[in-house]
């Protein structure tokens, strides 16, 4: 079959089982599962894991005592697939959401035209329908994947998965390339670079001092910490596409007392390794305004950038050829927010994201997904692991 033809035969399936998709979708969203709490997270993934065990993957939980469960479910390569490369394409997801117990039930899953709402209908429960339904259409025979494929959920992705990361980055060393399934960008378009996200903390110590009866005895915090947060400011550059945030600032004891602390803490977005490397390193030589007050600095990338490189333009270029046979005219763009794939870029894999189902709201109360789009969507995941065995 070439990416070319006509769409696979598993666009059909996945439009005649649309009403079992939905009913799907709906069970998951019912249940809160924000990252904290372990119990809602596990409740999703011992539904997720039923569902491709009775799909005929092979489904392994990692136990985690600090935070949900992470899951991994490989389905199949197709009955006599010419490839042989035991190495699996690689689907992202993540089981958790941000929204705090008990919003399910205040928002309850409803559907509004042709739109789902709910919270996260779109991030990204949406996109673990996707993974499910390919399970299925391949133990039908609709679906014949050239390459074993293996879904990866994380149970904490929405605060950085550290407990999920060292097993993903196992998974995508291993992989030939990577599919997330986070929501796609707003006019429908794939994610083919993301910005590294990083932080920033200034720590000042001063001097506390009377400030009516000895100010000149004190060393002010606050007023340092003023001129660094300037400093630091200066770092950005939008012209490449750097930007500093200065997010949350606290100092001070009392209005009329020196203030002794402060502290400041930066959002930073970074297009490239190299643009880090420059923000991290003029962040380390920062020097004090005042020299009797003492700064500390901490800067950390947190996610990496998921840079557009020769073998994610040729993976996107061949999804947008995929998609036209599917109907649809596959976009392509980047974006500010980091997310698990982020890590599996900076280990060298490829790695084309956005991939889940249209709609809009995420991380909002307008929250929805376009039921729509649910065929069409996992008929170009299908094409694509029908056909792409590398992504270069």
């Amino acid at each position: 079959m070439s990416e070319t033809s006509r769409p696979s035969a598993a666009l059909s399936f996945f439009a005649a089982h649309q009403d079992e998709a939905i009913d799907l979708l709906r069970r998951l969203v019912e249940i809160d599962s924000p990252t904290a709490d372990k119990a809602g997270v596990d409740r999703v993934g011992a539904l997720v894991a039923e569902e491709f065990r009775a799909a005929g993957a092979r489904v392994v939980s990692i136990d985690s005592r600090s935070s949900g469960s992470p899951l991994r479910a490989e389905i199949p390569r197709a009955d006599g697939a010419a490839s042989r490369d035991p190495r699996p394409a690689l689907l992202l997801g993540h089981l958790d959401t941000v929204w705090p117990a008990g919003e399910a039930a205040r928002r309850p899953f409803r559907v509004e035209g042709s739109d789902a709402c709910g919270p996260g209908v779109f991030d990204m429960k949406a996109g673990i329908v996707l993974c499910i339904l390919l399970a299925r259409a391949r133990q039908a025979g609709d679906f014949r994947p050239c390459l074993p494929v293996v879904c990866f959920l994380s149970s904490d992705e929405e605060t950085g998965s550290p407990v999920s990361r060292p097993h993903l980055e196992r998974e995508a060393r291993g992989a030939r390339y990577v599919l997330g399934l986070e929501p796609s960008n707003p006019d429908g378009g794939a994610k083919t670079a993301r910005k590294g996200v990083g932080r920033i903390v200034v720590d000042v110590e001063g001097r506390p001092a009377h400030a009516g009866i000895d100010p000149e005895k004190g060393v002010n915090a606050i007023e340092e910490l003023a001129a660094q947060i300037l400093a630091v400011k200066l770092l950005e550059d939008r012209a490449v596409g750097t930007t500093v945030h200065a997010g949350l600032v606290s100092g001070g004891v009392a209005k009329n007392v020196v203030a002794p602390r402060a502290r400041a803490e930066f959002d930073v977005r970074v297009p490239s390794a190299g643009e880090w490397r420059r923000v991290e390193t003029a962040a380390a030589n920062l020097r004090t305004r005042d020299p009797r007050a003492r700064v500390q600095v901490e800067a950390v990338l947190t996610h990496p950038p998921m840079e557009r490189t020769a073998a994610v333009a040729s993976l996107y270029e061949r999804a947008r050829a995929i998609a036209l046979g599917v109907g649809f005219d596959l976009k392509e763009g980047s974006t500010g927010g980091g997310s698990d794939g982020s890590y599996c870029a900076a280990l060298g894999v490829p790695v084309l994201d956005g991939l889940g189902v249209e709609g809009d709201g995420a991380h909002a109360l307008h929250e929805r997904v376009r039921l729509d789009r649910i065929a069409p969507r996992a008929g170009l995941l299908a094409g694509i692991l029908e056909t792409v065995e590398e992504a270069s």
